[in-house]
């Protein structure tokens, strides 16, 4: 039976290496977990830690045992002052198809679910594709550049600002609440910018209840009109739905799918000729960079009873760490899993974008926007390549792994 601690390492050991992913030794640690302690507590984190792939696959699977409802869990770890603040607002208290299970995910899911479908993100292409050459028009024009500053991160917010109709001259007070929410979310925000996070918080959602109020009276071709002519949420379910869902969960997680493609391409310089030579095998390896080095740890969950993982016993209430990255390199499952190879069998059972009731809303976007992107760029310089030997910075914050600077030239 596995054990519930972490045998072969310390339990803060386990924890600084979560809370730091980008440190190199993680992966050869998910492996030792994997094959030692595939369910165990961590003592530091307070939370147990799943990762073999078909453990995080019963942890999706089933949304009742392991449902998502972690809001609350954030908000018990700031403290007094901030939390009312937060508990006031849509984002952390209203509805959200992100940390409710059924019938209310369903509910909240099924009106935006056409936009966001293949179809919608087909119509939505010629778009994303005018943003993405802009983007690639910007480049320097010597090089070396900064995928990330220069390419990803801005292409990613001019996307989700122009799907979701948010004004252009509010870029820079809209990228300040962005970083609020996500700080929350996704990241560990000090002690000291905790109060002026939580009102700027508050003020995104006096801005889009003003913005939604707008698209009423006059409605635009973008997504907050669509939504508001639907006629299916209050105004503190469509708030939390644009704060978390679209712009929140827009943002970051495309620039760092972006990113971390273009890293996976250039790694090695065949990857990238194969891919301007054979454009049909895009989402092979699409998928195959996301299953290898995808953005994100895992997803937190809370267990609803009493429950059996893996040969461990786990009790109702607990915080639970389900860690796709580790899931979608196990060997159990993936044959030879740190090799890149789109070819691989199996390779449509990745978990990158999660499964079952919480599989990414925005997957089919998502797709198109960094196969949109990353054509674009190639088409611009197909002898785009890293910079040699640049040490590897990633972005802060708790559960993400992309890279925060990608040097590039051509």
């Amino acid at each position: 039976m596995p054990e519930t601690h972490c045998p072969a390492l310390s339990s803060a050991a386990v924890s600084a290496a979560f809370l730091a992913p980008s440190a190199a030794g993680l992966h050869p640690l998910l492996r030792q977990l994997r094959a030692d302690a595939p369910v165990f507590f961590s003592e530091e984190l307070n939370v147990w830690i799943v990762t073999r792939y078909e453990d995080v696959l019963t942890v999706l699977k089933d949304a009742e045992r392991f449902p998502a409802s972690t809001r609350s869990v954030i908000l018990g770890a700031y403290p007094p002052d901030v939390r009312s603040l937060l508990a006031a607002t849509a984002t952390f208290t209203a509805p959200n198809m992100g940390f409710d299970g059924r019938p209310t995910h369903d509910r909240l899911r099924r009106p935006v679910a056409p936009y966001l479908s293949a179809q919608g993100a087909a119509r939505l292409e010629p778009r994303i594709r005018a943003i993405a050459e802009h983007r690639a028009a910007l480049l320097p024009d010597e090089p070396p550049a900064d995928l990330v500053a220069a390419y990803a991160r801005p292409l990613a917010t001019d996307l989700v600002m122009t799907l979701t109709g948010l004004p252009e001259e509010d870029r820079d007070r809209i990228l300040r609440y962005h970083r609020a929410v996500s700080e929350f979310f996704f990241g560990s925000p000090p002690p000291e910018r905790q109060l002026p996070y939580a009102r700027d918080v508050q003020e995104w959602e006096t801005y889009l209840s003003a913005l939604i109020a707008r698209r009423t009276r006059r409605p635009a071709d973008d997504l907050i009109s669509f939504l508001t002519a639907q006629n299916a949420y209050t105004e503190a379910e469509l708030i939390s739905l644009i704060s978390f869902d679209i712009v929140t969960a827009g943002i970051g997680p495309t620039g760092y799918a972006l990113t971390v493609l273009c890293r996976e391409l250039l790694e090695d310089p065949r990857r990238r000729d194969t891919l301007l030579s054979r454009p049909h095998l895009f989402d092979h390896c699409f998928a195959e960079s996301l299953r290898r080095s995808g953005p994100a740890l895992g997803v937190f969950r809370t267990v609803a009873h009493p429950t059996e993982l893996g040969g461990a016993r786990i009790p109702a209430g607990a915080g639970l760490w389900a860690l796709i990255a580790s899931a979608d390199r196990d060997e159990r499952r993936f044959e030879h899993p740190d090799d890149h190879d789109p070819a691989r069998p199996r390779l449509g059972t990745s978990l990158h974008f999660s499964h079952g009731l919480h599989y990414c809303l925005g997957a089919h976007l998502a797709r198109t926007t960094v196969r949109t992107a990353v054509t674009t760029l190639l088409h611009h310089h197909p002898t785009l390549r890293l910079v040699p030997d640049q040490p590897r910075v990633y972005e802060p914050g708790i559960n993400v792994i992309a890279p925060a600077r990608l040097l590039v030239e051509w």
